[in-house]
């Protein structure tokens, strides 16, 4: 266990007091941000190592003095958002300062956007916008759309997915045995949403307007969206964020001792959701992490697959300390286990795309050539270096795209062109190319590990 996330540890709950270390007090503290651990460690500097206490006590406490300030802000804007509904039902709060406002714990409290359920998105973001508020993302599967205002950023879903393995789960995840080709068969994940009704069901008003959950419903949306982090080997962000965020699992320790906690409750909304994978990974990292399972639910063993992106899974080891770290995921070790080429079997031919990586200077060009005609209504494609990525679209002639790159262009003969700055002589890189028809369904798709070296193409794949 590395020093730095030792210390995070200790702050989340786990008993191993840390030893004085050789890191960075500044990588430390902006940890502590990623992991919203602030107050809980705050809290615990007061009794604990004199050498941690002397070199994080003022810098944590200026930390969670802006956290208690961004948090009462976020508390009144809420209620403003409420009293300007008038008659139509209030949104439910959830993640973020939802367990501090339950338990009424200020240290508990932790702070980004404001994630917001509503029973109907119509009237919520028509609010939104009288107050000023500018959509600034799009809506995206259960999310309505990102809503932004002088710094304050709402996120409006239509419902919350718990995500469980499905067909996944008995899969061969593994490529040994394949042909050059890893041929994947589409294997639909499970899927269960928990809407604004059943939110709202057992709701507490925590302070003035702002509702949020109970405290069992809490916890299963925590381990909702912990499990569903870990599982999503891709961010499209490619925030710096790591992939387990400590203070999730410290919340449900604090939940499942909140006196309205109901065993027989939880484990009926575990059973009713089809929660089990999310809350077994959620007792299997609180274990690993924090020392013990604090849930009524075995821990899980594992193994945990892992979705690489869009249909195609695998199973990853895992480094606990990658985990805890905002370094995302280390390619030449993921490539080596992934064989030359993964397709996801649809039984319609694949297109005859073609991927080509090479450096030129202090830049890797990633170029992917389409084929003449599609009947597909979107095709579009990723590239991921571990630490950064895109996502393009291309439909109807336009192309967009999202993410790391420097430049991404559409040039004759269908090709599309990205190019990056990557540190390094050399690299591993996945290039994802799919088709999609109107609807959105899968037609086709393809992930190619490749490797650049300089003023080396790849070939095409």
């Amino acid at each position: 266990m590395g020093a730095v996330t030792q210390v995070l540890r200790w702050a989340a709950g786990a008993d191993t007091i840390p030893q004085d270390g050789d890191f960075d007090d500044g990588v430390l503290l902006d940890l502590v941000g990623q992991h919203a651990l602030s107050g809980r460690l705050e809290r615990r500097l007061s009794t604990g190592p004199e050498w941690l206490r002397r070199r994080l006590g003022g810098p944590v406490a200026v930390m969670h003095g802006d956290t208690v300030a961004l948090a009462e802000a976020h508390m009144r804007e809420v209620d403003r958002i409420v009293a300007a509904l008038g008659e139509q039902p209030p949104p439910v709060l959830v993640k973020g300062i939802a367990t501090g406002l339950l338990t009424g714990k200020k240290h508990l409290l932790r702070c980004g956007d404001i994630d917001l359920v509503c029973a109907d998105g119509g009237p919520l973001i028509e609010t939104l916008t009288r107050l000023g508020y500018e959509r600034t993302r799009a809506p995206f599967l259960h999310e309505l759309g990102e809503y932004t205002r002088e710094g304050v950023e709402i996120d409006v879903h239509a419902y919350l997915p718990v995500p469980g393995y499905g067909a996944v789960r008995d899969a061969d995840l593994t490529p040994a045995g394949h042909a050059s080709t890893w041929y994947q068969p589409r294997r639909a994940p499970a899927l269960h949403a928990i809407r604004h009704g059943r939110l709202a069901d057992g709701g507490t008003v925590a302070v003035a307007r702002v509702t949020v959950p109970d405290p069992c419903l809490l916890a299963i949306v925590l381990c909702a969206h912990a499990f569903l982090n870990f599982t999503n080997m891709w961010s499209l962000s490619h925030r710096a964020k790591p992939y387990v965020k400590l203070a999730e699992l410290a919340d449900l320790h604090a939940l499942v001792q909140h006196e309205a906690f109901d065993t027989r409750r939880f484990l009926a909304l575990v059973e009713d959701l089809d929660a089990w994978d999310a809350v077994s990974w959620a007792g299997w990292a609180s274990t690993v992490l924090l020392g013990s399972n604090p849930l009524p639910v075995p821990a899980g063993t594992g193994p945990f697959p892992r979705c690489l992106w869009w249909d195609f899974w695998a199973q990853l080891p895992v480094d606990e300390e990658a985990l805890l770290l905002p370094d995302w995921f280390d390619l030449a070790a993921v490539t080596p286990l992934l064989g030359n080429r993964i397709e996801l079997d649809t039984g319609r031919p694949t297109p005859p795309w073609t991927v080509e990586v090479r450096r030129d200077d202090d830049r890797v060009t990633v170029t992917v050539g389409l084929p003449d005609r599609t009947d597909a209504a979107t095709e579009r494609g990723r590239v991921d270096f571990g630490t950064r990525g895109t996502e393009w679209v291309l439909s109807g002639g336009l192309l967009s795209a999202v993410g790391g790159h420097d430049t991404c262009e559409l040039l004759s003969g269908r090709r599309v062109r990205l190019r990056y700055r990557v540190p390094g002589a050399g690299g591993e890189v996945l290039v994802g190319v799919a088709e999609q028809d109107a609807s959105g369904w899968m037609l086709s798709a393809v992930l190619c590990p490749a490797t650049w070296r300089s003023a080396d193409p790849a070939g095409g794949r």
